[in-house]
């Protein structure tokens, strides 16, 4: 396992980032605050890697770089910013020998992944040379744990397996056994593995074998049929609005169920989507437009909008700097950040213009 210093000076991304790579099984985070305090750690503790903002008090990021580079620290280094990265600055961040950079608002699991491969690369691996199914059987025989990233014609799916059980599977808009056999559909699958990875929740409890034949049914059954793959996007596009193209960039927020976007006051729903299991998304619309009113009637100006379900998260959020059209994204709450799924919500809403 990875003992990765994490350096930033905001508490709240901080802890959020700590708590989502220790939950991967592999890093142990170490937390800083500061570059200062950085530099105290690494006299005390035993650091693999680091991470490290670049804007913050007592000691920025570029200081604490320039540091480490005259102490002779030859660590793996990766810096995650929010500020552009121009021509000086990355000619700077290349003589620290800097592994690589991550813009702000960070994705986790993307993080999580590129992280290993830089700072670990010898605990993963892309797989060639044998199927999907021939390396599932052998991960099984060979009692390997760690994470199966299946990627097809733009579209991944995960697999986790515990000493050579599978045991969690998902894509972006499923979970468990639905998603493992949609994983196994796939044709031409690029594999990778991630070893020490392990998974959050335990969504499968039929042995390999099982999922695997019924995995195989499913493909013939498909094949005798003809069947062609339906899309579980569907967007609404009521009006000339470029709604399809934002609720794309919106579902690609980790653990994002659906999202609707909604025409202010007259509560006209402009595109939609809806992935999750059984979700639909005309009445929670209706519903934003109703909360949407009543804040509006407040002395003050809305930034967002948030409910928590048993199961879900909901954020409603306006797009553009003027009050015209709101999203409003359905989250899981299993597998969602609510913080971080609120600064990509408000980072994306940012940059739209209804």
């Amino acid at each position: 396992m990875t003992n990765l210093l994490l350096v930033d000076d905001d508490d709240f991304v901080r802890g959020a980032l700590s708590r989502a790579l220790n939950r991967t099984g592999g890093f142990t985070v170490i937390p800083a605050e500061h570059g200062r305090h950085a530099l105290e750690l690494l006299r005390t503790e035993r650091v693999d890697a680091i991470l490290t903002d670049l804007q913050m008090p007592v000691m920025d990021g570029l200081t604490l770089l320039a540091q480490l580079f005259e102490q002779g620290v030859r660590l793996p280094i990766a810096v995650m910013t929010g500020q552009l990265i121009h021509g000086e600055l990355r000619h700077r961040l290349q003589a620290y020998g800097i592994a690589a950079v991550f813009s702000k608002p960070v994705d986790v699991v993307s993080l999580a992944d590129e992280l290993q491969r830089v700072l670990d690369p010898k605990t993963v691996g892309r797989i060639t040379g044998v199927t999907l199914f021939g390396l599932l059987q052998l991960l099984e025989v060979e009692r390997k744990s760690g994470l199966v990233v299946v990627e097809a014609s733009q579209r991944e799916g995960r697999l986790y397996f515990d000493e050579g059980t599978l045991v969690h599977a998902h894509t972006r808009h499923l979970n468990g056994l639905e998603a493992a056999y949609e994983i196994l559909g796939w044709p031409d699958p690029a594999v990778e593995i991630f070893y020490k990875r392990r998974a959050r929740e335990r969504t499968v409890r039929e042995s390999l074998q099982h999922v695997l034949m019924e995995a195989a049914r499913l493909l013939d059954e498909s094949a005798r049929s003809g069947g062609v793959e339906q899309s579980v996007v569907q967007p609404d596009r009521a009006e000339d609005f470029a709604a399809d193209s934002i609720l794309e960039e919106v579902l690609k927020i980790d653990g994002a169920l659906g999202a609707a976007i909604v025409r202010t006051g007259s509560g006209a729903v402009l595109g939609e989507v809806a992935v999750g299991r059984g979700l639909k998304m005309e009445r929670p619309a209706q519903i934003a437009e109703e909360l949407v009113q009543a804040a509006l009637q407040l002395d003050d100006r809305v930034e967002d909008i948030m409910l928590t379900l048993g199961k879900q998260y909901h954020v409603i959020r306006f797009l553009g700097p003027g009050q015209e059209v709101f999203v409003h994204l359905v989250l899981d709450r299993e597998r969602a950040s609510l913080g971080m799924a609120r600064q990509q919500l408000a980072k994306l809403a940012r940059h739209q213009s209804p």
